[in-house]
């Protein structure tokens, strides 16, 4: 599917009444869930004691309260009360192989009994992950291993800085670049502003340039306007677009912006924390065609092992990333103990080793392709304007659309909420039957089977019969 029909759907969609859950179907939904998980309940009560609001991770449901795992293998996770799900969610994509990937784990499991977990030397994986990276995405030459795709967003941009000289960064309406300062302004939601900025002096913002996706007018005003005021350093895009696809780029849009980028002196930055094991062999660059001057990296590069986040990119650019004193060439400190240890480098290495196998990807793709088909049947069989689409592994269900909606005032706002939440109420007969899905935007991996899908497709059916 293209990302103009993808647009246009998603704004039909929005523009539809709601199909409201019946009331009395919801109620006993949620008294089989509160049933079936009495020990997620109790720990999601001590939780409540010990931790900020009882929940750290923002890729599970939440409602009523988070469900607590107990263990996982391939596609399927194991809850604490003993209830088995298919996992869409996969970690927010770390988990591009699935859960305990048997041949991974007996790698870095022999590595850790053989030699060691941690030394902070350097290792000669760090050279061979390194190495199977550059030979992995066709932009890089050289890498600076960070401890997350958070920090590989932020020492992009200090990379990008100290190579240009210049100061300001642009930043797509939507896009989620982690949690740093400058990044935290307009996400998911186009025009959503600072909402989530709590904590943020304005002024560590002000340097960061927002501009709409798929208006190259729109980006070119910008890079002309930061001219005066110190000149933009990056472009910085979720290749796939907002939320890797939620709100997608149209498939032309990178060549073009990049030209755009260089012509204004301003290098362009791929964030592939997610898409780089997922949207194609290669990652979306790849599924482009195209060459960004930086490449973020994370979550599925080493398959949910920690410490996980790397920047690649021309080699010139990679050496600003100098810890010594700095001598004439461009330089900027970044810093991290645990970054390119030995055990992350170790599971980057091996898990680019297996996810690029001949025909690993294409199983994984090949799974995601056909859960989209038999949704999208679904719908289509049982009269909902509901839809499906994928990018590889990236699976996208539109259910409410509340990230299409045109943002004019707090009515509007209040009305993206409210989608939101009747989409976590979507979700309880989803996890009923035994599937686990972040409202939608869901994830695939190499461990998934036609089996699976049988469960999800049977549990969106689920879904249907309470829509009123």
């Amino acid at each position: 599917m293209k990302a103009a029909e993808i647009r246009e759907r998603q704004a039909a969609v929005a523009k539809a009444p709601l199909r409201l859950p019946d009331p009395a179907r919801l109620e006993a939904e949620h008294g089989q869930f509160l049933r079936r998980t009495r020990r997620s309940a109790e720990l999601a009560r001590q939780a409540a004691e010990v931790l900020p609001r009882g929940v750290e991770h923002v890729d599970p449901m939440s409602y009523p309260y988070p469900l607590f795992m107990r263990g996982g293998r391939g596609s399927r996770v194991t809850d604490v009360d003993g209830n088995e799900y298919v996992d869409c969610i996969l970690a927010g994509g770390a988990l591009s192989l699935g859960h305990n990937d048997p041949e991974l784990n007996g790698a870095l499991a022999a590595l850790v009994d053989e030699r060691t977990n941690f030394h902070g030397y350097m290792d000669e994986f760090e050279v061979l992950a390194a190495r199977r990276i550059a030979q992995t995405f066709p932009s890089v030459e050289a890498v600076r291993f960070t401890s997350s795709g958070a920090e590989a967003d932020l020492a992009a941009m200090r990379m990008a800085r100290a190579y240009t000289g210049r100061s300001k960064v642009i930043k797509f309406r939507g896009a989620y670049h982690g949690w740093g300062d400058q990044f935290m302004t307009d996400l998911e939601v186009p025009g959503s502003g600072t909402v989530l900025a709590g904590g943020v002096p304005p002024q560590f913002l002000s340097a960061t340039v927002l501009v709409h996706q798929n208006d190259l007018d729109e980006l070119e005003r910008a890079l002309v306007a930061a001219e005066p005021d110190g000149g933009v350093a990056a472009v910085i895009c979720e290749p796939l677009g907002a939320e890797s696809g939620l709100v997608p780029f149209d498939e032309d849009f990178h060549a073009q912006a990049i030209e755009l980028a260089h012509r204004y002196g301003a290098l362009y930055v791929f964030d592939e924390v997610v898409t780089g094991v997922r949207a194609a062999r290669g990652g979306a660059q790849t599924r482009f065609g195209v060459t960004p001057d930086l490449t973020t990296l994370g979550k599925g590069l080493m398959n949910g092992y920690p410490s996980c986040g790397a920047v690649g990119g021309r080699r010139e650019i990679i050496d600003t990333a100098h810890i010594g004193v700095p001598d004439e060439r461009p330089t900027t400190y970044i810093g991290g103990t645990l970054s390119g240890n030995v055990l992350s480098a170790a599971a980057a290495y091996h898990t680019l080793g297996i996810i690029t196998r001949d025909g690993v990807f294409e199983h994984a793709e090949a799974a995601a392709a056909d859960l989209v088909r038999r949704l999208n049947d679904l719908f289509g069989t049982r009269g909902f304007d509901f839809f499906a689409y994928h990018f590889g592994t990236v699976v996208r269900i539109e259910l409410t659309a509340p990230h299409a909606l045109p943002l004019r005032g707090p009515d509007d706002f209040a009305e993206v909420l409210r989608r939101r939440e009747i989409l976590s109420r979507y979700m309880l007969p989803v996890q009923n039957a035994g599937v686990l899905s972040r409202m939608g935007r869901d994830m695939l991996c190499a461990a998934h089977t036609a089996a699976d899908n049988d469960k999800v497709v049977t549990a969106y059916d689920r879904l249907l019969d309470l829509l009123v």
